[in-house]
């Protein structure tokens, strides 16, 4: 549910801050969170109410939403990527990484906050022959600067 926070909550957001919807709040929720998770779990051991439906509301939110640690996941995942360099495809390392950095950016994490620690991380991703290339581009640029 971690990953997914961003997303479920950008959609059910709209729900929970609509104050002509009272009673289906609860059960919307139960509806879409996927069975035998434990987001599920969670909101199912509370009896149906609107009063509890808050405390399931809070129960999510500090269990999944907590900023500090989706910017800890998906910092994580940028570094795991740099593990991976000779089995994933060039382009589907692009992507991963602009999945995460639009993650970030999501919570409000700028790129001055971890540019310097994504340097490294993304060359390290790189196969040598992407690097040599990439060298002879700088290398060139620079020269006719």
């Amino acid at each position: 549910m971690l990953r997914s926070w961003i997303e479920f909550w950008g959609q059910f957001c709209q729900v929970h801050e609509d104050k002509n919807l009272s009673e289906d709040k609860f059960q919307y929720l139960l509806s879409l969170l996927k069975p035998k998770t434990t987001a599920h779990d969670i909101a199912e051991s509370y009896p149906s109410s609107k009063s509890n439906y808050l405390k399931v509301i809070d129960q999510l939110k500090s269990r999944f939403g907590r900023k500090d640690l989706l910017i800890e996941v998906y910092i994580w995942d940028l570094l795991a990527l740099g593990n991976n360099k000779s089995t994933i495809k060039l382009n589907d390392l692009y992507d991963k990484f602009g999945f995460n950095l639009r993650a970030l950016e999501t919570l409000n994490v700028t790129t001055s906050n971890y540019a310097a620690m994504l340097y490294p991380v993304v060359e390290s991703c790189f196969p040598g022959d992407v690097l040599k290339a990439w060298d002879r581009h700088s290398t060139e640029r620079s020269q006719k600067i």
